[in-house]
């Protein structure tokens, strides 16, 4: 019996053995053929890929930098699973994103933006095609009027002045300016996205930045989709899952809000007796604009890109 399960254990190794040197030479050989419509790029790892070029070498960008005086201004990496492309030329990645746009219109989908975003219903992360097209033209014709952005005015001027009086109450002392600039976008953000400044501003603002922190991170599981595990092993994805529903039980109640006050028969929300973002597309939804349905998701997708678009653009300003 000892001589027989000896026999069985080497057998099973030899042919674990062999499937994996099967799919080791098959992935080598899928990727020889395709080689030669692959960019220049560095040399590459089983698995990982190029990760090993990436990790503990500094800033990323300036990793790429180096890496793209190495190998031109388009570099293949292997990130694990995932192939990339990177742009380090301005003439050639304006031309992709203004000549070849379509092309590249759809961004690759992560875990992170599936939860935060409603399985990706907003207009950054979601994939090219009749929704993108339909929710950006009523974005552009709604949302980026003149009339729209001119009813925000009064907004901004009300929020400049808050700004510049919490500075000058601060003569002598040293300022967080980034902290003040977040506020700022904030205020004026929330104020022409829900029509007011709700109670739980502060928590919003701290909810924000949580999920800033969350999407902006590195998460080894997007690298490697196959590996499922990666997903329960790493954590992330049930701290996405806590940050989505705090977000988005402030986000329904003010959507709620809007609801009643609309089926109460007030008109516009805003401070200024304008409609808010949230009342456009409550009417665009009401009036059946689309040739889709739309939901509270919907809504609370849309608007949250925006918040978060526009915090991420003030800090880098």
């Amino acid at each position: 019996m000892e001589i027989y399960s000896t026999l069985n254990f080497n057998l099973l190794s030899f042919f674990l053995f062999f499937f994996f040197l099967f799919i080791l030479i098959s992935r080598q050989w899928k990727n020889k053929k395709q080689i030669r419509f692959r960019p220049p790029g560095p040399w590459r790892l089983p698995f990982i890929g190029s990760l090993h070029h990436l990790i503990g070498r500094g800033l990323p960008h300036h990793t790429l930098r180096s890496l793209a005086q190495k190998y031109g201004p388009i570099m293949y990496l292997q990130r694990g699973e995932i192939p990339t492309v990177v742009i380090s030329s301005p003439t050639i990645a304006k031309e992709i994103l203004r000549t070849h746009d379509l092309a590249f219109a759809t961004r690759p989908p992560l875990t992170s933006t599936k939860i935060i975003f409603y399985n990706t219903k907003d207009i950054i992360f979601h994939q090219y095609g009749d929704y993108w097209r339909q929710m950006c033209k009523i974005c552009i014709v709604e949302l980026l009027s003149t009339k729209m952005v001119k009813s925000f005015g009064a907004i901004r001027q009300d929020e400049l002045s808050s700004l510049i009086s919490s500075i000058r109450s601060t003569r002598g002392s040293a300022i967080n300016m980034i902290e003040k600039i977040f506020r700022f976008t904030n205020s004026v953000t929330c104020r022409a996205a829900f029509g007011k400044m709700f109670k739980d501003r502060d928590e919003f603002i701290t909810l924000v930045k949580e999920v800033l922190l969350l999407i902006g991170g590195f998460d080894v599981a997007d690298l490697f989709p196959s590996w499922k595990l990666l997903h329960k092993m790493s954590g992330s994805k049930s701290r996405l899952m806590n940050a989505h529903e705090k977000v988005d039980e402030v986000m329904e109640e003010i959507v709620n809000e809007h609801i009643e006050n609309k089926a109460a028969g007030k008109r516009g929300n805003g401070e200024f007796g304008d409609e808010d973002l949230v009342d456009v597309f409550l009417r665009v939804k009401e009036n059946a604009e689309l040739q889709f349905p739309i939901t509270n998701d919907h809504i609370k997708a849309v608007i949250l890109v925006s918040l978060l678009s526009s915090h991420v653009k003030s800090i880098n300003n």
